[in-house]
């Protein structure tokens, strides 16, 4: 693919999502409101749609129905139904640990907990189960002598918009 990737952001991780805006053509964000996204966006001209669990069906049908060829998810909370799952389009899903460890919402808490020394950044396909789709590309860090905070900021500021960004150069070449 030698064009500039179109792309939708669902989630609520500021650092990924201003990666993915200076890497592809970003059309849309889908964010909670109140959220670290929405808080940056709120005087941005950018499309922005709000989802909630009230509206989430709403969401997956602009999913589905949008002309953008990529759709990253980072914090979105709900499980995207097969139904929504569109083939023509890159669905792919930022995850906080090195998959297939620590599927779910608290995997960086559940790999301190489990004395991991390191942890790391996930980007893979969004499937119909949770944390469970290929992977495209994925890095770990030493966490030994961090803190927790440390942890957080090097896994969201750093780590991961790196990794979104290999994964854009690998899926750019499909």
């Amino acid at each position: 693919m030698k064009t500039k990737l179109t792309s939708a952001f669902i989630g609520t991780r500021v650092e990924i999502f201003k990666a993915l805006r200076l890497k592809t053509n970003l059309q849309f964000v889908a964010c909670e409101k109140n959220s670290r996204v929405y808080r940056y966006l709120k005087n941005k001209k950018i499309k922005k749609i709000i989802y909630s669990k009230k509206n989430k069906i709403k969401i997956f049908k602009i999913l589905k129905k949008s002309k953008v060829n990529l759709i990253l998810s980072a914090g979105f909370p709900y499980i995207i139904p097969k139904k929504y799952l569109d083939k023509k389009k890159f669905l792919i899903n930022s995850h906080p640990s090195l998959l297939p460890k620590y599927k779910g919402i608290d995997a960086i808490n559940d790999a301190l907990k489990n004395g991991e020394t390191r942890i790391g950044v996930t980007v893979h396909y969004i499937t119909k189960k949770i944390d469970s789709g290929k992977k495209i590309y994925q890095k770990s860090l030493y966490i030994k002598d961090l803190t927790k905070s440390q942890i957080y900021s090097a896994i969201f500021s750093i780590l991961e918009p790196y990794v979104l960004s290999q994964s854009l150069k690998l899926l750019k070449k499909r």
